[in-house]
C-alpha cells in the first residue's frame, strides 16, 4: 500500500477561515533547484498559503573557519560562497582586510579589480538566468546563458590561472596580472555577448511561454521588498535604486559612466530584466575601465610593497608572491567591506586580536538577505510557479548557509 509519507506529504485538516483543507509539501532538500535547501510549503488546491524555509543542510561553518586559519587562507575559503561570484566576494573580505590593517590599494590594482569584478557580475547573472531558464522549461535557454558563460570563465583562467576559483584579489590589491592577450579578448567577448544576449531576451525571456511563466508571478511590492530588506536585483526589481557601488563609491566606480539598473514591476519578469540590464551596464563599465587601467605599475599599494622582499619587489609588477603576507599580523582593530555582487549585497565584519587569524568574522550574503523576501513573494502564488519565482531572486543555498 502507498502512504502519503512516502511521497514527503502530510495531510492535514485546518480552519482557515472557512475550514479548509491545507497540504503540507516538503520541497526539497534533494536539490530542489540550485542547491540542498528545504521549504515546507502549505497549500491550499494549488495556491501557496504559507511557506517555511529550512535552511542549513549545506551549512560549512564559513565563519568559525575563517578565525581557524592565516587571514590570507581565508581568500580561497570565502570565495566559494559562490563560486561563479568569486571576485566581489573576495573583494568585500579584502576590503574589510585593508581597513583593518590599514593598506592601501595601488591605481593598476583599483581598475583590474573593476574589470574582473564586473565580469563576477556577468558570470553570476548568466549562471543564474541559465538555471532561471531551465526552472520553467526552456532547456534552450540554460545552453544559452552557461555556453556564454563558458567563454567568460576562459577569460578568468587567463588572468587568474583558474577558470572557477581565481583567488585572485587579495588584501591591498590583486595577485596577478593579465597577459594582453586578455584586454583584446575582453573585448571580443563583450562585443559577443551584447548580441547573444540580445537574443536570449527575444528567444527565452519575450518567447510567449517563457513570458507568461514570468509576468506577474511572484510579486513583491516596493514596501515589502524594503521591509524585508532584500537585495540586489531582488531589491531593484521592485523600484529600491540602491546599490553598493553607488552609494559606497568603492574602487573607481565613481570615476565611469554607468547607470543603477531599475525596474517597478516586482515580478519575476522585472527581476530578470534586471538582469538582463545589468549585464549591458557591466560591458559599458568594463570597455571604460579597458580604456584607462594602466598597463604597468605595481599591482599591490605602498603599504603592502614596503613590506615584501627586495626579490619580490622587484617583480610586484607582475605577481606577488602570497608568501610574503604571512609574517603581517592583523592589529587590534575593525573592519568592514561591503561590495555589490550579482545577487546583492556582500558585508565582511573582521576582528582582528594581534594575532596572523582574525578573532572574529561576520558575513552576510545576499541569498540569506533574501530569503524572506522570497517567501513573500511565493505566498499566494500556485504550486507550479514556485521554481519560477525561485529563480527569479537567484537564490543559492551554499551562499545562504556560508
Amino acid at each position: 500500500m502507498i502512504r502519503q509519507e512516502d511521497y514527503g506529504l502530510v495531510l492535514r485538516e485546518e480552519r482557515l477561515g472557512g475550514g479548509r483543507r491545507v497540504l503540507d509539501i516538503f520541497w526539497g532538500p534533494q536539490h530542489p533547484s540550485s542547491g540542498h535547501t528545504r521549504f515546507i510549503v502549505e497549500v491550499d488546491g494549488d495556491i501557496v498559503v504559507n511557506v517555511t524555509p529550512d535552511p542549513g543542510y549545506v551549512h560549512r561553518t564559513m565563519e568559525k573557519l575563517g578565525e581557524t586559519r592565516h587571514w590570507i587562507q581565508n581568500i580561497p575559503l570565502f570565495e566559494r560562497l559562490s563560486l561563479p561570484d568569486a571576485i566581489n566576494v573576495t573583494w568585500a573580505y579584502s576590503m574589510a582586510v585593508e581597513k583593518l590593517a590599514k593598506l592601501d590599494v595601488s591605481p593598476r590594482a583599483q581598475y583590474l579589480r573593476v574589470i574582473m569584478g564586473e565580469l563576477s557580475r556577468i558570470s553570476t547573472h548568466l549562471y543564474d538566468l541559465g538555471l532561471h531558464a531551465i526552472m520553467i522549461g526552456s532547456s534552450t535557454g540554460f545552453m544559452w546563458g552557461f555556453g556564454l558563460r563558458e567563454l567568460l570563465v576562459q577569460l578568468w583562467a587567463m588572468a587568474t590561472g583558474s577558470r572557477t576559483t581565481p583567488s585572485w584579489v587579495v588584501p591591498g590589491g590583486v595577485r596577478t596580472a593579465p597577459p594582453d592577450a586578455f584586454y583584446e579578448q575582453t573585448r571580443g567577448f563583450l562585443e559577443y555577448l551584447e548580441k547573444k544576449v540580445d537574443e536570449f531576451v527575444r528567444v527565452v525571456v519575450k518567447n510567449p511561454v517563457g513570458y507568461y511563466r514570468l509576468k506577474d508571478v511572484g510579486y513583491l511590492s516596493r514596501e515589502d521588498a524594503a521591509r524585508l530588506m532584500a537585495t540586489g536585483p531582488a531589491a531593484r526589481a521592485s523600484g529600491i535604486e540602491w546599490d553598493a557601488r553607488r552609494v559606497y563609491k568603492y574602487g573607481v566606480y565613481d570615476e565611469l559612466e554607468w547607470n543603477v539598473c531599475v525596474e517597478d514591476g516586482g515580478d519575476s519578469l522585472a527581476r530578470a530584466m534586471v538582469r538582463i540590464c545589468e549585464i549591458r551596464e557591466s560591458v559599458k563599465i568594463i570597455r571604460q575601465a579597458l580604456d584607462r587601467v594602466p598597463r604597468e605599475g605595481p599591482l599591490v599599494g605602498d603599504a603592502v610593497l614596503h613590506r615584501l622582499p627586495p626579490k619580490h619587489k622587484e617583480r610586484a609588477n607582475e605577481h606577488i608572491k602570497l608568501g610574503a603576507f604571512f609574517t603581517t599580523t592583523l592589529p587590534q582593530a575593525e573592519g568592514l567591506g561591503v561590495s555589490e555582487g550579482g545577487r546583492g549585497r556582500y558585508f565582511f565584519h573582521v576582528f582582528g586580536d594581534g594575532t596572523e587569524k582574525p578573532y572574529r568574522v561576520r558575513i552576510s550574503t545576499p541569498s540569506w538577505q533574501n530569503v524572506r523576501a522570497m517567501v513573500k513573494a511565493f505566498v499566494g502564488s500556485r504550486l507550479m510557479d514556485l521554481p519560477a519565482i525561485y529563480g527569479s531572486f537567484g537564490y543559492f543555498p551554499p551562499e545562504q548557509d556560508r
